[in-house]
Protein backbone atom coordinates (compact mmCIF):
# COMPACT_ATOMS: atom_id res chain seq x y z
CA UNK A 1 0.00 0.00 0.00
CA UNK A 2 2.95 2.21 1.04
CA UNK A 3 4.43 1.33 -2.26
CA UNK A 4 1.61 3.06 -4.30
CA UNK A 5 1.43 6.16 -2.72
CA UNK A 6 4.47 6.60 -3.08
CA UNK A 7 4.53 5.99 -6.74
CA UNK A 8 1.50 7.89 -6.91
CA UNK A 9 2.95 11.54 -5.96
CA UNK A 10 5.97 12.17 -8.89
CA UNK A 11 2.27 11.04 -11.36
CA UNK A 12 0.60 13.89 -10.24
CA UNK A 13 3.30 16.22 -10.22
CA UNK A 14 3.96 15.44 -13.95
CA UNK A 15 0.41 16.08 -14.42
CA UNK A 16 0.42 19.59 -12.59
CA UNK A 17 3.77 20.59 -14.65
CA UNK A 18 2.10 19.13 -17.89
CA UNK A 19 -1.45 21.81 -16.95
CA UNK A 20 0.91 24.59 -16.07
CA UNK A 21 2.63 24.28 -19.28
CA UNK A 22 -1.08 23.72 -21.44
CA UNK A 23 -1.63 27.03 -19.77
CA UNK A 24 1.70 29.17 -20.46
CA UNK A 25 0.85 27.72 -24.13
CA UNK A 26 -2.88 29.03 -24.38
CA UNK A 27 -2.07 32.35 -22.64
CA UNK A 28 0.23 32.87 -25.05
CA UNK A 29 -1.31 31.98 -28.19
CA UNK A 30 -4.09 34.56 -26.66
CA UNK A 31 -1.72 37.39 -26.38
CA UNK A 32 -0.03 36.81 -29.72
CA UNK A 33 -3.45 36.79 -30.97
CA UNK A 34 -4.14 40.02 -29.73
CA UNK A 35 -0.94 42.05 -30.45
CA UNK A 36 -1.99 40.66 -33.87
CA UNK A 37 -5.70 42.14 -33.99
CA UNK A 38 -4.52 45.26 -32.64
CA UNK A 39 -1.58 45.70 -35.91
CA UNK A 40 -4.37 45.16 -38.03
CA UNK A 41 -6.67 47.52 -36.32
CA UNK A 42 -3.48 49.93 -36.73
CA UNK A 43 -4.01 49.52 -40.47
CA UNK A 44 -7.43 50.05 -40.72
CA UNK A 45 -7.66 53.21 -39.14
CA UNK A 46 -7.99 55.59 -42.20
CA UNK A 47 -9.62 59.28 -42.12
CA UNK A 48 -12.61 59.53 -44.28
CA UNK A 49 -13.81 61.41 -47.24
CA UNK A 50 -17.35 61.46 -48.09
CA UNK A 51 -17.48 61.73 -51.59
CA UNK A 52 -20.63 63.58 -52.06
CA UNK A 53 -18.41 66.41 -49.40
CA UNK A 54 -19.26 69.96 -50.15
CA UNK A 55 -17.13 72.85 -50.32
CA UNK A 56 -16.78 75.02 -46.84
CA UNK A 57 -18.61 77.94 -47.31
CA UNK A 58 -15.83 80.39 -46.42
CA UNK A 59 -14.29 81.35 -49.98
CA UNK A 60 -10.98 81.49 -48.77
CA UNK A 61 -10.82 78.42 -47.04
CA UNK A 62 -13.19 76.82 -50.36
CA UNK A 63 -10.14 78.34 -52.19
CA UNK A 64 -7.77 76.77 -50.62
CA UNK A 65 -9.36 73.36 -50.72
CA UNK A 66 -10.33 73.58 -54.83
CA UNK A 67 -6.06 74.39 -54.61
CA UNK A 68 -4.98 71.64 -52.11
CA UNK A 69 -7.68 69.30 -53.85
CA UNK A 70 -6.32 69.72 -58.06
CA UNK A 71 -2.18 69.18 -56.56
CA UNK A 72 -3.44 65.29 -55.72
CA UNK A 73 -5.68 64.68 -59.43
CA UNK A 74 -4.22 62.03 -61.99
CA UNK A 75 -3.61 59.44 -59.24
CA UNK A 76 -4.94 56.50 -61.13
CA UNK A 77 -6.45 56.21 -64.70
CA UNK A 78 -9.87 55.96 -63.68
CA UNK A 79 -12.41 58.16 -61.15
CA UNK A 80 -13.05 56.63 -57.77
CA UNK A 81 -16.66 55.39 -57.80
CA UNK A 82 -18.76 52.66 -55.65
CA UNK A 83 -17.89 49.31 -56.60
CA UNK A 84 -20.36 46.15 -56.31
CA UNK A 85 -18.26 44.83 -53.26
CA UNK A 86 -15.83 45.62 -51.15
CA UNK A 87 -12.78 47.60 -52.10
CA UNK A 88 -9.34 48.25 -50.55
CA UNK A 89 -7.07 49.46 -52.86
CA UNK A 90 -2.99 49.16 -52.54
CA UNK A 91 -0.19 50.47 -54.09
CA UNK A 92 3.49 49.79 -54.22
CA UNK A 93 5.99 50.11 -51.57
CA UNK A 94 8.46 51.34 -53.98
CA UNK A 95 8.53 55.01 -52.05
CA UNK A 96 10.20 53.44 -49.47
CA UNK A 97 13.74 52.77 -52.03
CA UNK A 98 13.66 56.87 -51.69
CA UNK A 99 13.33 57.24 -48.08
CA UNK A 100 15.90 56.33 -45.31
CA UNK A 101 15.07 55.31 -42.04
CA UNK A 102 15.91 59.18 -40.84
CA UNK A 103 15.24 61.39 -44.10
CA UNK A 104 16.97 64.60 -42.49
CA UNK A 105 18.35 66.20 -45.87
CA UNK A 106 14.84 65.05 -47.54
CA UNK A 107 13.08 67.35 -44.90
CA UNK A 108 12.03 70.78 -44.56
CA UNK A 109 10.63 70.57 -41.26
CA UNK A 110 11.29 68.40 -38.43
CA UNK A 111 9.30 68.28 -35.83
CA UNK A 112 7.70 66.87 -32.58
CA UNK A 113 3.68 67.45 -32.30
CA UNK A 114 0.43 65.88 -31.45
CA UNK A 115 -1.95 64.93 -33.90
CA UNK A 116 -5.66 66.69 -33.07
CA UNK A 117 -7.63 66.75 -36.16
CA UNK A 118 -7.67 64.46 -38.96
CA UNK A 119 -9.59 63.96 -42.44
CA UNK A 120 -9.79 62.54 -45.91
CA UNK A 121 -10.15 64.49 -49.04
CA UNK A 122 -10.87 63.83 -52.54
CA UNK A 123 -8.85 65.44 -55.59
CA UNK A 124 -10.42 67.43 -57.75
CA UNK A 125 -10.77 65.10 -60.67
CA UNK A 126 -11.93 62.35 -58.38
CA UNK A 127 -9.16 59.91 -59.37
CA UNK A 128 -7.46 59.85 -56.22
CA UNK A 129 -7.77 60.65 -52.09
CA UNK A 130 -5.17 62.29 -49.46
CA UNK A 131 -5.46 62.06 -45.77
CA UNK A 132 -4.62 65.46 -44.31
CA UNK A 133 -3.69 65.83 -39.95
CA UNK A 134 -3.42 69.03 -37.49
CA UNK A 135 -0.44 69.09 -35.74
CA UNK A 136 -0.06 70.62 -32.41
CA UNK A 137 3.54 71.78 -32.55
CA UNK A 138 5.67 71.47 -29.31
CA UNK A 139 9.28 71.26 -30.62
CA UNK A 140 11.10 72.25 -33.66
CA UNK A 141 14.14 70.29 -34.46
CA UNK A 142 14.90 71.65 -38.19
CA UNK A 143 12.80 74.36 -40.34
CA UNK A 144 13.65 75.81 -43.63
CA UNK A 145 12.03 78.29 -45.39
CA UNK A 146 9.35 78.38 -43.43
CA UNK A 147 8.08 81.30 -40.84
CA UNK A 148 9.08 79.49 -37.76
CA UNK A 149 6.31 77.82 -37.05
CA UNK A 150 5.41 79.89 -34.15
CA UNK A 151 1.74 78.53 -34.86
CA UNK A 152 0.27 76.33 -32.74
CA UNK A 153 -1.18 73.81 -35.38
CA UNK A 154 0.43 72.98 -39.03
CA UNK A 155 -1.18 71.25 -41.66
CA UNK A 156 0.08 67.75 -43.03
CA UNK A 157 -1.00 65.42 -45.34
CA UNK A 158 -0.21 61.63 -46.72
CA UNK A 159 -1.69 60.35 -49.98
CA UNK A 160 -4.56 57.76 -49.01
CA UNK A 161 -7.14 57.54 -47.00
CA UNK A 162 -11.37 56.06 -47.24
CA UNK A 163 -14.22 57.42 -49.45
CA UNK A 164 -17.64 57.02 -48.27
CA UNK A 165 -20.68 57.13 -50.52
CA UNK A 166 -23.95 58.11 -49.70
CA UNK A 167 -24.70 54.19 -49.38
CA UNK A 168 -22.83 54.03 -46.60
CA UNK A 169 -20.20 51.88 -48.29
CA UNK A 170 -16.21 52.50 -47.53
CA UNK A 171 -13.92 52.13 -49.65
CA UNK A 172 -9.94 52.05 -48.20
CA UNK A 173 -7.12 53.40 -50.12
CA UNK A 174 -3.63 53.39 -49.71
CA UNK A 175 -0.05 52.61 -50.08
CA UNK A 176 1.87 49.32 -48.89
CA UNK A 177 4.21 50.15 -45.88
CA UNK A 178 2.65 53.24 -45.24
CA UNK A 179 1.01 53.83 -41.70
CA UNK A 180 -1.12 57.06 -40.95
CA UNK A 181 -0.81 59.31 -37.56
CA UNK A 182 -3.82 59.35 -35.75
CA UNK A 183 -5.75 61.57 -33.64
CA UNK A 184 -4.40 62.28 -29.49
CA UNK A 185 -0.69 60.72 -30.13
CA UNK A 186 2.45 61.89 -30.20
CA UNK A 187 5.23 61.88 -33.30
CA UNK A 188 8.50 62.98 -34.38
CA UNK A 189 7.40 63.85 -38.36
CA UNK A 190 9.69 64.53 -41.20
CA UNK A 191 8.13 67.02 -43.27
CA UNK A 192 8.16 68.58 -47.04
CA UNK A 193 7.08 71.67 -47.56
CA UNK A 194 4.02 71.35 -50.27
CA UNK A 195 3.55 75.55 -50.69
CA UNK A 196 4.17 79.29 -49.13
CA UNK A 197 1.11 78.55 -46.78
CA UNK A 198 3.58 76.56 -44.66
CA UNK A 199 1.56 73.04 -45.28
CA UNK A 200 3.82 69.65 -45.90
CA UNK A 201 3.38 66.06 -47.02
CA UNK A 202 4.34 63.37 -44.60
CA UNK A 203 7.89 61.47 -45.87
CA UNK A 204 7.62 59.40 -42.60
CA UNK A 205 6.85 59.63 -38.82
CA UNK A 206 8.15 57.73 -34.87
CA UNK A 207 5.32 57.79 -32.54
CA UNK A 208 6.67 58.41 -29.40
CA UNK A 209 4.84 56.25 -26.82
CA UNK A 210 5.64 56.43 -23.38
CA UNK A 211 9.63 55.27 -23.68
CA UNK A 212 9.44 53.24 -26.50
CA UNK A 213 9.78 54.42 -30.44
CA UNK A 214 7.26 52.86 -32.59
CA UNK A 215 7.66 53.72 -36.51
CA UNK A 216 4.10 55.24 -38.46
CA UNK A 217 5.76 52.93 -41.31
CA UNK A 218 7.07 49.48 -42.04
CA UNK A 219 6.87 46.27 -42.15
CA UNK A 220 3.87 46.56 -39.51
CA UNK A 221 2.19 48.17 -42.33
CA UNK A 222 3.44 46.03 -45.17
CA UNK A 223 3.53 42.66 -44.62
CA UNK A 224 6.32 40.76 -45.06
CA UNK A 225 8.90 42.86 -46.85
CA UNK A 226 11.01 44.49 -44.00
CA UNK A 227 11.90 48.71 -44.46
CA UNK A 228 14.33 50.80 -42.78
CA UNK A 229 12.02 52.26 -40.40
CA UNK A 230 11.91 48.94 -38.76
CA UNK A 231 15.71 49.31 -37.50
CA UNK A 232 13.92 51.48 -34.51
CA UNK A 233 11.25 49.65 -33.51
CA UNK A 234 10.75 49.71 -29.55
CA UNK A 235 14.64 51.63 -29.73
CA UNK A 236 14.43 53.67 -26.49
CA UNK A 237 13.00 57.42 -27.19
CA UNK A 238 15.85 59.50 -24.93
CA UNK A 239 18.55 57.66 -27.75
CA UNK A 240 16.69 57.75 -30.56
CA UNK A 241 15.95 61.72 -30.68
CA UNK A 242 19.50 62.17 -29.85
CA UNK A 243 20.57 59.95 -32.77
CA UNK A 244 18.25 62.25 -34.54
CA UNK A 245 19.47 65.45 -32.86
CA UNK A 246 22.61 64.40 -34.04
CA UNK A 247 22.37 63.68 -37.62
CA UNK A 248 19.95 67.35 -38.00
CA UNK A 249 23.41 69.18 -36.08
CA UNK A 250 25.65 66.74 -39.36
CA UNK A 251 23.71 67.99 -41.90
CA UNK A 252 23.52 71.21 -44.10
CA UNK A 253 21.34 73.42 -44.05
CA UNK A 254 20.02 73.42 -48.24
CA UNK A 255 16.57 75.04 -48.81
CA UNK A 256 14.64 71.88 -51.11
CA UNK A 257 12.49 73.32 -53.82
Amino acid sequence: MQAQESRSVPVAGVLIVAAILVLVLVISKQNSSVSRAQDQAEELVLPIADYAAREPLNPDDSAKRRKRNKLHDHQSGESIKEAPYPVERIWSSHWAREVPAIPVSQSDVILIGTVVDSQANLSADKTGVYSEFGIHVEEVLRGIGTSTLTYPVVSVERFGGAVRFASGVIQKYRTSGHGMPRKGRRYLLFLKKIDQDDDFSLLTAYELRGEKIVPLDGSSQQGNERLAFDSYKGADVISFLKIVRDAISETPVVSLK
